[in-house]
């Protein structure tokens, strides 16, 4: 399913179904995330990920939408690369991030760059029904609607509510410091519309999530196949 940006009008909201806060309960609620964001970053200096180190010149000072030169892993043949720029909150300059269209069976290797000044993960996911309704409702809406809209107890479910993490070996479960970079490899082998997001409690919400579309070509190139016999 695909999420399309809401237009966020309050009248299509069921208020009925979320909090009714006032203001203390909101600036109550900003707190726990800031807290939540201290404990992130503490979690992140005691992380012992390897990680590629880049000086702040060359991640501030050039295009991180330019490709990164990955040495090639001489043992695998990759068939699709791309580079993902994280940032607070978002991919590569965007709320929800590019759209990563690879077929069954391919080995697809992302190169992520934190680009952000907090601690950040990636995760691949078959996100479900309820997370995609919450998506919907809240991908436009200001951060303070969507602290409103939002329960906290969704908010801090890990990786979101009723969602399904996939293709393990493409996970990046340690903490990336600001200002690194890593190169995750995994094979595509379901079809799918899946999404790839920042695992770190909450981020999923602020925006750091984007699609990836697994398609199976075979059918299409049997059809191809007989048509041309056909003919």
């Amino acid at each position: 399913m695909k999420v399309n940006r809401p237009e966020g009008k309050d009248e299509d909201r069921d208020e009925s179904k979320g909090y009714s806060l006032n203001g203390k309960v909101v600036i109550g609620i900003g707190l726990v995330m800031i807290a939540a964001a201290a404990s992130t970053i503490l979690a992140m200096v005691a992380s012992q990920s390897s990680q590629i180190h880049l000086s702040t010149k060359k991640v501030f000072g050039t295009s991180l939408l330019e490709p990164v030169r990955v040495p090639p892993n001489t043992n695998e043949h990759i068939d699709k690369r791309f580079v993902l720029v994280q940032y607070d909150f978002g991919w590569n300059g965007t709320i929800w991030g590019p759209t990563i269209k690879v077929n069954k069976g391919d080995v697809v290797q992302i190169t992520i760059i934190n680009a952000g000044m907090m601690a950040h993960n990636f995760g691949i996911a078959d996100f479900s029904q309820q997370t995609l309704d919450l998506l919907q409702k809240t991908m436009n809406m200001p951060l303070p609607d969507r602290v409103r809209y939002l329960p906290y107890n969704v908010m801090a479910v890990t990786p979101c509510p009723g969602c399904q993490l996939k293709f393990q070996e493409g996970q990046i479960d340690a903490f990336m410091q600001p200002a690194t970079q890593q190169v995750t490899t995994f094979r595509a082998t379901q079809v799918g519309d899946f999404k790839y997001f920042c695992q770190v409690r909450g981020h999923l919400w602020l925006g750091m999530v984007g699609d990836l579309d697994v398609v199976d070509t075979s059918n299409h190139r049997t059809d191809q196949v007989l048509l041309k016999g056909a003919t």
